[in-house]
């Protein structure tokens, strides 16, 4: 049996490659091109009232965590704007968008 066509080889090599787009990710750069995406696209979607009211700010400190500086009236957009990328981000960066979506629907409710 050729090394090519064993099994074994193939899970391995489909769970690391599983693996290291898992990895990538949640890698900081990459989460740090979607925010900014995020937030040009919100800045588009939201009346001009609202458009100095979109900033996302990243910690210095702890590369994944961000400040949202945001206007309560521009959730929704913001909301919209991460629908529309959800779909074409890494799969673990689409899950990382998916909890941030969640605080913001917690915080329309509050």
């Amino acid at each position: 049996m050729k090394a090519q066509n064993n099994p074994l080889n193939y899970l391995s090599s489909k769970i690391s490659t599983s693996l290291k787009n898992l990895e990538n990710g949640l890698d900081p750069d990459v989460l740090a091109y979607w925010y900014k995406r995020i937030e040009e696209r919100s800045i588009e979607l939201v009346p001009n009232s609202l458009k100095d009211n979109i900033h996302f700010i990243q910690d210095r400190f702890l590369w994944m965590k961000y400040d949202l500086n945001i206007s309560k009236r521009s959730i929704p957009y913001i909301l919209q704007s991460i629908e529309e990328y959800i779909e074409m981000m890494p799969y673990s960066t689409a899950l990382y968008f998916a909890n941030v979506s969640q605080i913001l629907v917690k915080k329309t409710e509050n």
